[in-house]
């Protein structure tokens, strides 16, 4: 019997030694081609700006210390990535929100989110189920997210190891007719490990045609007017970093808009047609 136990804790102890039980990533990939910066997506980040949030994006922090932050140890592509790193002092569950802008989805025939993402399996999946990664959905610009679209459990576990880059698609068809639709990438757990994510994309089929509008705002920063030059009409929407609409009406041409009620701060200004949509931060500054 003793042999057996012995036998037993051998075959657990070279098991646990073949899983990767770091709590963070220690290695650096070989990086992933991809272009630069290609046309026809609504979204496209790459994070090489390193801010944080990105623009157009939010972040939401939940109670712990730790959460999304940028980083260029082991990008999957290029210099740049956003990672959240596990909470060390283990002050409570860590519920972090990395959120894309408000997104007009009413004109496309198909959506897909695509993306790179880095995970533990030892801390999040076997023998721990610590924390998870997930991409929720809101169609009410980013007031409530209802919606699991996907977990680190969507790609077959078996075709990857921890914390290497692993490519992530979904299909977001079911979502075409919404106007107010945000993403947001969910690090959830306690006592888990780092989830890294990388090469952010919604590729779109139809209603997007980068050459057709373009869109300035000056000056900018702004004090209590901003004028807004556009090459086309549509519907001129503001909105402040927590994807609330503070401003929304029909321009063509330029038109001097009155931002005088406005809290000093940041904002994003999306400019929609029926062929494409153009985005553009602006600053409200007094």
């Amino acid at each position: 019997m003793k042999q057996l136990i012995l036998l037993a804790a051998l075959l657990l102890s070279s098991f646990l030694m073949a899983q990767n039980t770091e709590k963070s990533n220690t290695s650096k990939h070989v990086q992933i081609y991809v272009p630069s910066n290609p046309k026809g997506y609504l979204i496209w980040e790459n994070f090489e700006d390193l801010l944080m949030p990105p623009a157009y994006w939010q972040l939401q922090q939940g109670p712990t210390p730790e959460t999304w932050d940028t980083a260029t140890f082991d990008p999957a592509w290029d210099n740049g990535y956003v990672h959240c790193m596990y909470d060390e002092s283990l002050s409570g569950v860590q519920n972090e929100y990395l959120i894309t802008g408000v997104m007009d989805m009413r004109t496309f025939s198909s959506v897909s989110l695509n993306f790179y993402f880095q995970f533990s399996k030892y801390w999040g999946i076997e023998p721990n189920d610590n924390y998870d990664l997930l991409v929720l959905a809101s169609t009410d610009s980013a007031q409530t997210f209802t919606d699991t679209l996907w977990t680190e459990l969507s790609s077959d576990t078996a075709t990857w190891d921890s914390f290497e880059w692993v490519f992530a698609s979904v299909d977001l068809s079911s979502y075409i007719g919404e106007e107010k639709v945000a993403l947001a990438f969910v690090y959830h757990g306690y006592n888990g490990g780092e989830a890294a994510i990388d090469m952010v994309s919604l590729e779109t089929v139809g209603g997007m045609d980068e050459n057709s509008i373009s869109l300035k705002a000056y000056p900018n920063p702004a004090a209590n007017v901003i004028n807004i030059e556009s090459a086309g009409e549509g519907l001129l929407t503001m909105c402040d970093l927590q994807g609330r609409v503070v401003m929304q009406k029909i321009i063509s041409g330029s038109e001097a808009i009155d931002i005088s009620a406005l809290e000093p701060g940041k904002y994003f200004v999306t400019l929609c047609s029926e062929k494409s949509t153009q985005h553009i931060p602006v600053v409200v500054a007094r």
